[in-house]
């Protein structure tokens, strides 16, 4: 049984769902102990649960120790099984958080996955659900992976409500050379608001045009009705490469400054001339180990939660580097 330390690098909950995530895929026990250690409230929450036990009834798995507050686990996976899934996270956990654990297990099923999921879509500290799927997803389907996701309903912190529903198709994954079309990029975006005045979206919007004048921009806008009020902007390039950033509204920012962020933080990633967006680095990891084959990206910095997730599936399976220098490089080998 591989032992890990939750406490160590990032020491939040992305250890524990890549952890049980990789147990599933390489069929290796594994015992997770000092659970989110160094947060205000150690252990494991709802939306931690949640993830847990999605992998295992996704797996057949056994689970021991898995209650709200508990800091260590043991987990003994199955057989992975496709099919249809529904999960409620309860409130507003992130679904994107749970699908990180969710998808690259689905990938190793016996037949095609179909998971309808409930929690928040558009939350804190989590990846806003327009980046989870026109930037993150896209990144998947670069490398062969067969993804799908629908939003059915936004919901935001705290009474969540929100739904999204993903289809995976099993199968093998490869690597792929990014394409360096740099010069001639066009950028898309989408900026919401639920329950809140439009002239918020508005904006946001106008702000991020201004930051990106000279592009070729398109951003949509959105309004919704649901349970708690949210707002937030992603935006995205097309084409050659793939890079985001979403931003999600902030009590007592203004709209105008999460515009102007939004585009300036995407602006250094397009002018740096990387392969991958910080956020989307550290969330491709799991995947490099089930490819055959070496590659390479590189980021314009690395993120404590890239560091964590490199450390992590290396115990599993020794297949990922990272290379520092005036750019950061992400190198796997199967």
């Amino acid at each position: 049984m591989l032992e890990i330390d939750g406490s160590e690098g990032e020491g939040g909950g992305q250890i524990l769902r890549t952890a049980v995530a990789m147990a599933s895929i390489h069929g290796t026990p594994v015992k997770v102990y000092n659970i989110r250690a160094n947060r205000p409230k150690p252990g494991l929450s709802a939306q931690h649960l949640s993830a847990i036990k999605g992998v295992a009834e996704m797996c057949d798995g056994d689970i021991r120790g898995a209650e709200k507050g508990a800091t260590e686990i043991t987990f003994v996976p199955g057989d992975i099984r496709g099919g249809k899934y529904r999960f409620d996270i309860g409130t507003a956990g992130s679904v994107t958080l749970m699908l990180q654990a969710l998808i690259p297990v689905a990938i190793r099923g016996d037949k095609a996955v179909k998971i309808r999921l409930k929690g928040g879509t558009d939350v804190k500290w989590s990846p806003p659900y327009d980046y989870f799927e026109n930037v993150f997803l896209e990144q998947l389907k670069r490398l062969g992976c067969k993804v799908e996701s629908k939003l059915i309903k936004r919901g935001h912190y705290p009474k969540g409500g929100g739904e999204v529903e993903v289809h995976v198709s099993p199968g093998d994954i490869h690597g792929y050379d990014t394409p360096k079309e740099a010069d001639t990029v066009s950028i898309e975006g989408k900026v919401f608001v639920s329950n809140l005045p439009m002239d918020i979206a508005k904006r946001m919007k106008k702000a991020a045009l201004k930051e990106l004048i000279g592009s070729d921009v398109s951003i949509a806008t959105e309004e919704h009705t649901t349970l708690s009020p949210g707002t937030g902007i992603t935006l995205w390039t097309t084409g050659g490469r793939i890079l985001g950033c979403g931003v999600l509204g902030e009590k007592g920012v203004p709209a105008d400054i999460l515009g102007k962020k939004c585009a300036e933080t995407l602006s250094d990633d397009i002018n740096s001339g990387v392969d991958l967006d910080p956020w989307c680095a550290d969330q491709l990891v799991p995947y490099l180990s089930l490819i055959e084959g070496n590659g390479k990206f590189e980021v314009r910095y690395p993120s404590e939660h890239l560091r964590t997730n490199i450390d992590l599936v290396n115990k599993f399976k020794d297949c990922v580097s990272l290379k520092e220098g005036e750019k950061v490089v992400i190198e796997y080998y199967g």
